[in-house]
């Protein structure tokens, strides 16, 4: 009996061992839990033990806690706007630091593409964690801030191919779960459990005996982060001294000591405050190197504001008789006589001024040259102002009848004759003027040549006016009968009959005009070729207004029910049927519309083609407006702010085809496969049959 009673609790232990070990395996491979589920902590120790401590071989291992990161990171993805964040932050932590391990772990040569999808999940996770309520809420945004900052060193770590700092994010703890979860209340007693904190002794302190930061204040220039400082999560032995982390800004070669702090401030490197009081009669030298060129005296002489050292003033009086050059050198081409000759302000030197007066009747071209082509008399002929030799005026008349050609060259082409013919005015040479009536019935040509094309008769025929000679006018009246065409030619493709048909103005011969009421019924194509194109029947069909044929109108009711096609050829592209279908205003051939209300149930395809990637159905499902028909409006039962959307409709429609969509483009299939195992019907390509509204469903 008792052998019995054994066999068959052995029996149950067997069954349950056996059941026990297949749902946990089912749990560890299938993962079906989330963050919140009364089940999901079991399903985190199956994981563990199924797919981690039982896995041989460290490529294989890796591979599997990757897996579980991206489990990890669908949790995150899963838990956003719910009350389960914090614990899918939790879980994803420790899910990152095993597949760190795991990954440096591995053989060296698995490792390329073991770090590239973890640097992917990586990349993923931070993208998550930025929309996350916890990341903004006041009692976990610290810790976040801490996982955000361990996920970029990683990004890098992996992006530099660094092995070593890989495997120092382990070591880098967010606190997270120092962090109190939330604790839900269930709907009833089966449903989810109240879930706390999650491993608290996980939390890691800050390491003891680091930099007492009220005696180095993270302020102004060290307002900083933590990593700034201290680098691969190495808290200990930071230096608090300057010049160990600012080693590649000191320019001072170690001249001035590791204390920056002596004249830099924390606010700024440029606001730099030294007190040279301190230095008391130590010189300038000491410590600064003069620039090139630099006077070479003490720089106290100079330099004495010790507030501002660009204030630098010499006292020149105190020098006494000593002469400038003793400090100074003159510049190219400088007068050679002694400074103060012109530099007697001593306070600002470029105050020169040479009182002339003082050299009596020595003449100018002892210290001065004169310029290219100058006047080569006695300067002072023209320069008798000695306070400013640029006011200089020659007095003409001491030179009596002496032509002007003894001291001027004329211009190029100019007047052969004496200058005084002209230029009469000796104050004011460029006041000249030619008295023309001297020369009694002398003609122009004898001193001037006609300009091109120019008439050829007597310049007094049309240049009357002696005083301006550009009034000039013929008057035609004095011709007679005379043809134009004796003295003009006319222009191109111009009236060959009488010039008098039109031009009846002698006063005026751009006032021309033809009085067509004598030409009786003769036709227009008689003088006149109609332009290209034009319509082939009587000009007067149209241009009935002799005073102006450019209002030209035909009347359009006199032609019966003669179709337009008889006269006019219809624009490319344009509608086959009768222009009367449309055109049915004959005062404004512009004013025209279609009455579609007369087709009754014909398809717009009937006379229409859509444009390219056109949507395929039926026009009137969107165009139910007759009258204008760029009112096209469809009925989307889908919400079109579905996600990031924003009423794009190439999220939903790509490449153009709106008379299909797709959901994969934005959610993953095998993702959303893997997501809905436990949906009765679900198929891969009926997401709207359950998500009309776009929202996800809790169950």
């Amino acid at each position: 009996m008792t052998r019995r009673i054994l066999l068959a609790v052995s029996a149950v232990l067997l069954f349950i061992f056996i059941v026990g070990s297949a749902l946990t395996f089912t749990f560890a491979w299938n993962g079906p839990f989330h963050p919140g589920h009364r089940l999901f902590p079991a399903q985190l120790t199956s994981e563990d033990f199924w797919r981690m401590r039982l896995i041989q071989g460290s490529q294989r291992r890796a591979v599997s806690a990757l897996d579980l990161l991206e489990r990890r990171v669908d949790d995150l993805e899963g838990a956003q706007d719910s009350q389960w964040e914090l614990l899918a932050l939790v879980v994803f932590e420790k899910g990152l630091d095993r597949a760190v391990l795991a990954v440096h772990q591995a053989p060296e040569a698995a490792q390329p593409a073991l770090r590239e999808r973890l640097r992917l999940l990586a990349e993923r996770a931070l993208a998550l964690i930025e929309g996350l309520d916890a990341a903004q809420n006041e009692e976990s945004a610290t810790a976040v801030t801490a996982l955000q900052e361990k996920l970029d060193f990683l990004i890098i770590a992996l992006n530099e191919s660094d092995g070593e700092e890989i495997a120092q994010v382990t070591e880098m703890a967010s606190e997270l779960t120092a962090v109190p979860t939330p604790t839900p209340q269930p709907e009833t007693d089966d449903d989810r459990p109240a879930i706390g904190k999650l491993d608290d002794t996980l939390a890691v302190p800050f390491p003891e005996g680091s930099v007492d930061h009220a005696f180095f204040p993270l302020t102004g220039g060290h307002d900083l982060q933590c990593s700034n400082c201290h680098n691969g999560g190495n808290y200990k032995g930071a230096s608090p001294v300057c010049i160990d982390c600012h080693v590649d800004d000191e320019p001072h070669e170690g001249q001035f000591g590791p204390n920056c702090a002596s004249c830099h401030t924390i606010e700024s490197w440029t606001a730099v405050t030294f007190d040279h009081s301190l230095v008391q009669n130590q010189d300038c030298a000491a410590c600064h190197a003069p620039p090139p060129n630099h006077y070479q005296g003490a720089c106290s002489a100079c330099h004495s504001d010790t507030t501002n050292f660009k204030n630098a003033v010499f006292n020149h009086a105190a020098i006494g008789s000593q002469d400038c050059a003793a400090c100074h050198s003159p510049p190219a081409n400088h007068y050679q006589g002694a400074c103060s000759a012109c530099h007697s302000d001593t306070t600002n030197f470029k105050n020169a001024v040479f009182n002339h007066a003082t050299i009596g009747s020595q003449d100018c071209a002892a210290c001065h040259s004169p310029p290219p082509n100058h006047y080569q008399g006695a300067c002072r002929d023209c320069h008798t102002d000695t306070g400013n030799f640029k006011n200089a005026v020659f007095n003409h008349s001491t030179i009596g009848g002496q032509d002007c050609a003894a001291c001027h060259a004329p211009p190029p082409n100019h007047y052969q004759g004496a200058c005084r013919d002209c230029h009469t005015d000796t104050g004011n040479f460029k006041n000249a003027v030619f008295n023309h009536s001297t020369i009694g019935g002398q003609d122009c040509s004898a001193c001037h040549s006609p300009p091109p094309n120019h008439y050829q008769g007597a310049c007094r025929d049309c240049h009357t006016d002696t005083g301006n000679f550009k009034n000039a006018r013929f008057n035609h009246s004095t011709i007679g009968n005379q043809d134009c065409a004796a003295c003009h030619s006319p222009p191109a493709n111009h009236y060959q009959g009488a010039c008098r048909d039109c031009h009846t103005d002698t006063g005026n011969f751009g006032n021309a005009r033809f009085n067509h009421s004598t030409i009786g019924n003769q036709d227009c194509a008689a003088c006149h070729s109609p332009p290209a194109n034009h319509y082939q029947g009587a000009c007067r069909d149209c241009h009935t207004d002799t005073g102006n044929f450019r209002n030209a109108r035909f009347n359009h009711s006199t032609i019966g029910n003669q179709d337009c096609a008889a006269c006019h050829s219809p624009p490319a592209n344009h509608y086959q049927g009768a222009c009367r279908d449309c055109h049915t205003d004959t005062g404004n051939f512009n004013n025209a519309a279609f009455n579609h209300a007369t087709i009754g149930g014909q398809d717009c395809s009937a006379c229409h083609s859509p444009p390219p990637n056109h949507y395929q159905g039926a026009c009137r499902d969107c165009h139910n407006d007759t009258t204008n028909f760029r009112n096209a409006t469809f009925d989307h039962t889908f919400p079109t702010d579905h996600k990031d959307a924003n009423g794009d409709c190439a999220k939903c429609h790509p490449g153009g085809n709106t008379s299909t969509y797709t959901c994969t483009a934005c959610h993953e299939q095998n993702k959303m496969d893997d997501k809905h195992k436990e949906e009765s019907g679900y198929q891969g390509d009926n997401c709207v049959q359950c998500h009309a509204d776009g929202r996800k469903h809790d169950d």
